[in-house]
């Protein structure tokens, strides 16, 4: 199965790198570029798993990770934050599954969504 991953980020250059990462390695990726964005592709189609980052203009992922959470049929849909604050912390309480940082962690992007895919 291919998973379908969406990637939120307000940077568009961002958005465009981890896209082609993922989708070298066989995922179908979405892109949204607000958290307002991302709850709307949501509703539109559940992916497997979201990639998320915190700091966006309006909605955080913070927020968007907390509505996710709070919905139900949503609770256990995979999501990696991937942002470059240090504040993992808050990350872990808004739900997230795994966190990455932008500035290193960006080449172990696929394996870790790998990973957190097969988590039970």
């Amino acid at each position: 199965m291919i998973g379908r991953i969406l990637v939120v980020d307000d940077s568009k250059l961002v958005t465009d790198i981890v896209k082609m990462r993922l989708e070298m390695c066989g995922y179908s990726v979405r892109l949204a570029y607000s958290g307002e964005q991302a709850l709307l592709s949501v509703a539109e189609e559940i992916p497997d798993l979201i990639v998320l980052d915190v700091q966006m203009p309006g909605m955080d992922g913070y927020e968007v990770c907390r509505q996710l959470r709070d919905n139900p049929m949503l609770d256990d849909m995979r999501i990696i934050m991937l942002t470059s604050s240090d504040d993992k912390q808050a990350a872990f309480e808004a739900g997230v599954d795994d966190y990455l940082n932008k500035d290193i962690d960006l080449l172990n992007l696929p394996n870790r969504v790998k990973m957190v895919l097969e988590m039970e």
